[in-house]
């Protein structure tokens, strides 16, 4: 009330003063009904003038609170103050909302009467402000409070709470009723506000329904252009929002099988706490998503305690995630057919009651969301089904034209309609030359299998792998393996769907393998070298060639040709002369220089013969070596003029070859092991008579000692004795000779022959062992020349080498025919060198080459004796030794034998 309108009373006067007089108190009666009647209808204009009349006249301070629309609740509307340094505090004082149906306010309100509140306890008023304003309780100027109620038309609108200081008077009854008459008159121009409120709401309603219906219909031709989930939930929730005017808004959508709600869409003030606590919802959890999509029916939450009352959990994380949830929010499920495929959420920031207009929009806006929501998954399996359709047949193509076997679709009639790379690669033909054409690969021998075929698959017959032969571009045959089967396209005509796989190489690799194994079987029937060598060179004709010769190198290391096959020619068991012939047919073509330097190599050599060589040769032909065990016997050459050879057929004559060296290498060995066979018995034989000899001669000296004695009791006579024990010396000497070689034999054998190194004098020992054989050259009449360096000393062993030497001499002197015998020592700073040469019977030259290996010799043993072990065992020690002998001879001349060493033996 301003100062003017007071005045018009007399002096101002206040709470506190003499109580108003029944003039004064119609007079502000009068002054209140016209400060009423001159505000607005608008209801806050009301609430805040009667506030502004009742303080300070009446009392310190006063709040105006208004039930909502439940009657459940009292909500601070307006107020007032007189002391501006409090006002902060009566503020926060009575700024909470407040529950109609307790504490004073309640009793108000149910009788209708006002009611005096003596006094507010200081720790109640705490739980009431806000912790900062704590400290201003302690000053609070007004604890006392008359609660008086807002009536009309028999329904109470809500309360006038006036407070008072504490050293103030309490109210009178004068003033109560004053203050209830404002209060009525207040809620009388209240109820006509709200009259006209509601009015203006019936029309803003009306507006708000156009408004929204025409906001539906945007929304709905919106989302009949929608193709996806997501803008789906972009339309919703953002329209939604600004239809219904909620703080906020989300779209959850279920996926079939997941069991989880996901949060595709939200706005607003609570999207921070909508993507923390609800971006996936379990189905299994307790919220208001998940009871809307389980129940399939909306969830409204009116009053800011509904969510704690349903959900305490899910209310305290909304509470710890965003400070407190929203006063009042919707869960709309979208249903389809019965079934909920997400869920549609807005909140409020006040409470809210929802009207059934208003309920009846959201649900039908949730329904068309829902509608839009199934489109878009249809068209979403749609597209996809399409994709995979599309993708399908991508792989199907990519896997057509990848494809190592031919794949052919053909109509009944023979014409190609599908050829893909591999029947380009396998037949010649492009896919432009065969489409649209009579398949090509069928040569005119085939033509009538060809129709029968087509026939058969006309009547739904199938081929299953069945082996047949097409035909290249350049007309060579191809053997394949077929498959067949029946296409029935939708709307078409029948057609033949083929697959064919080349086996040519298969085929090729079978025959070889027969053809290997046939050989392997020939090449075993025999191990006489000359028979294997002819069925070798015949294995191949005429099956891979019309020539083939095997080559083996001789004694020079040059090729010679040993064994001859032609096509049309005598089987095994030609002459010489015809293998010979066939010989000179058959090398031409590779030439005996390309067959040395396969040899040599160890390479194999191929001539395609697809065009004519320098020679105008155009014959095919392949040589290939023989080895076995690292070493190369010869060569195979292949010769033909029937088709061009590849690497197959270098492949096949290279295992023919390995087998043929095999079996040529053990018809070699069988004829080797045989003629040691018969070197061992021969050697047995030999041996034999050699070690019976001496003992033979010992046991005649014996005898005839025993007989000497028998005839002379008294003692045979010196000379005869001295004769007689000569004999058997020499005859042991003999006998440990021929053991000690043996037993030498045995220890070089098995690798046990041990050197004893030490300083020699190589001119000494050739003395000492002259020395020991001056008996026997006496006997034999042999005169010995010896010539000897100086100084020949050395590291050797010196009773390895007393035994060459002893060998030395002793052939000599056997086989020297008393002619002179000489031994000369010369020396270098390096080596030493020994010639024992004798004018004895010689040796042939071809004894020579095997005249240091075991068991040979080069004259008869019934003759000369001996095991021909000493200069084999002779040439073992020098050669451990670090040495070298060596022999140079003539038939009837005589032989030289030398002997040369290290001086430092190694």
């Amino acid at each position: 009330m301003t100062r003017s309108a007071v005045s018009r009373w007399g002096e101002p006067w206040q709470y506190g003063a003499q109580a108003p007089e029944v003039e004064e108190r119609l007079a502000l009666l009068a002054e209140a009904s016209r400060v009423l009647a001159d505000v607005s209808l608008e209801p806050p204009a009301v609430m805040e003038r009667l506030c502004e009349l009742v303080v300070p006249l009446l009392g310190a301070a006063c709040a105006l609170r208004l039930t909502s629309e439940d009657g459940r609740w009292l909500r601070t509307v307006a107020s007032a103050s007189a002391s501006p340094e409090t006002r902060p505090l009566f503020q926060s004082l009575i700024a909470p909302v407040l529950r109609a149906d307790e504490g004073p306010s309640a009793e108000v309100l149910r009788s209708g009467q006002p009611l005096w509140v003596p006094r507010q306890e200081v720790e109640e008023l705490r739980r009431l402000v806000p912790p900062q304003h704590h400290g201003l309780l302690d000053r609070l100027p007004f604890t006392r409070s008359l609660v008086l109620p807002l009536r009309t038309r028999g329904r109470g609108l809500g309360t006038l709470t006036v407070w008072r200081e504490p050293a103030a008077a309490p109210f009178e009854a004068g003033e109560q009723l004053l203050l209830q008459e404002l209060a009525d008159r207040a809620a009388q121009a209240l109820d006509v506000a709200r009259a006209y409120a509601a009015e203006r709401r019936a029309r803003q309603a009306a507006e708000v329904a156009a408004g929204r219906l025409a906001r539906l219909q945007r929304v709905t031709a919106e989302l009949s252009q929608v193709l996806t989930a997501p803008r789906v939930a972009e339309v919703v929730v953002d329209q939604g929002v600004e239809a219904v005017g909620a703080r906020g808004g989300g779209f959850w959508l279920v996926e079939p099988g997941d069991g989880q709600a996901r949060l595709l869409r939200c706005t607003g003030e609570d999207s921070r706490m909508l993507t923390g606590v609800f971006g996936v919802v379990p189905l299994e959890h307790a919220s208001p998503i998940t009871e809307s999509i389980r129940d399939a029916r909306p969830v409204w939450l009116e009053t800011p305690d509904a969510l704690a009352l349903r959900f305490p959990e899910l209310a305290e994380r909304c509470r710890r995630a965003q400070g407190s949830p929203a006063p009042s929010s919707v869960c709309l499920p979208l249903l389809v057919d019965g079934r909920a495929l997400g869920t549609l959420l807005f909140t409020f920031s006040e409470p809210h009651a929802f009207d059934d207009d208003e309920r009846a929009f959201l649900e039908l806006l949730a329904h068309h969301a829902a509608q839009a929501l199934a489109r878009a998954r249809l068209l979403e399996q749609e597209q996809r089904a399409r994709a995979a359709l599309r993708e399908a047949h991508q792989t199907l193509a990519a896997i057509i034209q990848a494809s190592p076997a031919a794949i052919l679709l053909l109509d009944m009639d023979g014409t190609v309609r599908l050829w893909n790379p591999a029947a380009e690669r396998m037949f010649g033909w492009t896919a432009d030359e065969a489409l649209g054409q009579a398949l090509p690969v069928v040569s005119a021998s085939r033509h009538e299998e060809f129709r029968h075929h087509l026939e058969g698959v006309a009547q739904g017959r199938v081929l299953a792998g069945v082996e047949t032969e097409g035909q290249h571009r350049d007309g060579t045959p191809i053997q394949v393996a077929l498959w067949t089967a029946r296409v029935c396209p939708p709307g078409g005509p029948v057609q033949c769907l083929g697959i064919l796989v080349d086996i040519t190489g298969r085929r090729r690799s079978e025959d070889a393998q027969r053809f290997l194994a046939g050989a392997g079987g020939v090449l075993a029937a025999s191990l006489e070298q000359e028979e294997t060598l002819e069925r070798v060179a015949h294995l191949a004709v005429p099956a891979y060639a019309e020539a083939c010769g095997v080559f083996l190198a001789d004694e020079a290391g040059e090729a010679r040709c040993v064994a001859t096959a032609c096509a049309g020619s005598s089987a095994p068991g030609s002459t010489q002369a015809q293998a010979l012939e066939a010989a000179a047919q058959a090398v031409p073509a590779p030439g005996l220089e390309v067959v040395s330097r396969a040899m040599a190599s160890g390479e194999p050599a191929l001539h395609p013969g697809l065009e004519l060589d320098a020679s105008g040769d155009a014959r095919a032909w392949l040589c290939v070596p023989l080895q076995v065990r690292g070493q190369t016997l010869g060569a195979l050459t292949f010769v033909t003029s029937r088709r061009p050879y590849d690497a197959r057929d270098l492949e096949l004559a290279q295992e023919l070859s390995r087998r043929a060296a095999l079996a040529i290498d053990n018809a070699r060995l069988y004829r080797e092991a045989r003629q040691a066979i018969r070197l061992r018995e021969e050697f047995l034989s030999i041996a034999s008579h050699e070690l019976k000899t001496p003992i033979s001669a010992l046991q005649l000296q014996v005898q005839n000692l025993e007989a000497a004695l028998k005839r002379s009791p008294s003692g045979i006579p010196p000379d005869r004795l001295r004769r007689g024990l000569e004999a058997v010396g020499r005859q042991l000497k003999r006998q440990t000779q021929l053991v000690n070689e043996l037993l030498d034999v045995s220890r070089i054998s098995a690798g046990r022959l041990e050197l004893s190194l030490e300083p020699l004098d190589l001119g000494a020992l050739v003395r000492e062992v002259a020395e020991r054989f001056e008996p026997e050259l006496a006997r034999t009449g042999t005169p010995l020349e010896l010539v000897l360096a100086p100084d020949a000393v050395g590291q050797w062993d010196r009773l390895r080498l007393d035994q060459v030497l002893t060998n030395l001499l002793s052939n000599a002197v056997k086989y020297g025919r008393s002619q002179p015998v000489r031994m000369e020592l010369t020396a270098t700073d390096e080596r030493v060198r020994l010639d024992v040469r004798d004018g004895g019977i010689g040796i042939g030259a071809e004894h020579l080459s095997r005249l240091f290996h075991r068991f040979e010799r080069a004259v008869s043993e019934r003759n000369y004796g001996g095991f021909g072990l000493g200069l084999w065992i002779a040439r073992q020690m020098v050669e451990a030794m670090g040495g070298h002998i060596a022999v140079c001879s003539h038939l009837g001349v005589g032989s030289t034998f030398t002997v040369e060493l290290p001086r430092a033996a190694g």
